[in-house]
């Protein structure tokens, strides 16, 4: 049987030393993340390859996966099967940023993962999620914090009952007032500043509204 005529890759196996990391990548991870990214990859190993364009020697996609993979081999001498692909610098741009774009990946199943936790015995901290995700992905559903029981996931809960109180207040103001003069707009300087601001407030980076007590408490802490 032929393969997909839309399959544009073939495995190779070839040395890490070949592989460049794409200097253009916009993929960050915290420290954090990276610790589950390593954890995982202990437990389970690589498997799944990453993809490399043989034309211009860079990493495509799996910039993470590689790193952690390299802390584990403390070195760069081995080899990996990679997807290769060959394709000019537009192209593995674009495919670059489509690997990883959540946009494109679908949401979760709140039932079918409760039901898979359930099912097969397996925490969320086993599917290498953090206690802060268990509210800011999943909107404080309580089949997911009650598993997360701990004094980091409770503060987030209530952080983010807060933030939805605001919202709903907010807008019964505005449909009220039909107008924007009680709010003000927060510019940051690009997307990183964003996502550090967010997290210093334990604010999940989709929210939209934020709280003035949430703010103030920054401020006087010395955020």
């Amino acid at each position: 049987m032929a393969n997909s005529k839309y399959q544009k890759f073939r495995v190779e196996t070839i040395s890490r030393a070949d592989i460049k990391n794409a200097v253009y990548n916009p993929r960050i991870m915290d420290k954090e993340a990276k610790k589950r990214l390593k954890k995982g990859l202990q437990q389970h190993g690589l498997v799944s390859a990453i993809t490399w364009n043989k034309r211009t020697g860079n990493l495509v996609g799996g910039h993470q996966r590689l790193e952690q993979l390299d802390a584990l081999e403390k070195n760069k001498n081995y080899s990996l099967d990679v997807c290769v692909i060959d394709v000019d610098e537009k192209e593995e741009a674009i495919l670059n940023v489509q690997l990883n774009n959540p946009s494109m990946q679908g949401d979760w199943d709140l039932d079918k993962l409760a039901s898979m936790a359930e099912d097969f015995s397996v925490n969320f901290d086993e599917m290498g999620f953090s206690k802060l995700d268990v509210d800011f992905m999943f909107d404080g559903d309580n089949r997911f914090t009650e598993m997360f029981d701990t004094p980091e996931a409770i503060e987030a809960k209530q952080g983010l009952e807060a933030v939805k109180e605001a919202r709903a207040k907010g807008k019964e103001r505005m449909e009220e007032k039909n107008n924007l003069n009680w709010y003000s707009v927060i510019v940051f300087e690009n997307e990183k500043a964003k996502a550090e601001f967010y997290k210093k407030i334990n604010t999940p980076i989709s929210e939209e509204y934020l709280t003035v007590d949430k703010l103030m408490r920054l401020a006087e802490n010395g955020g």
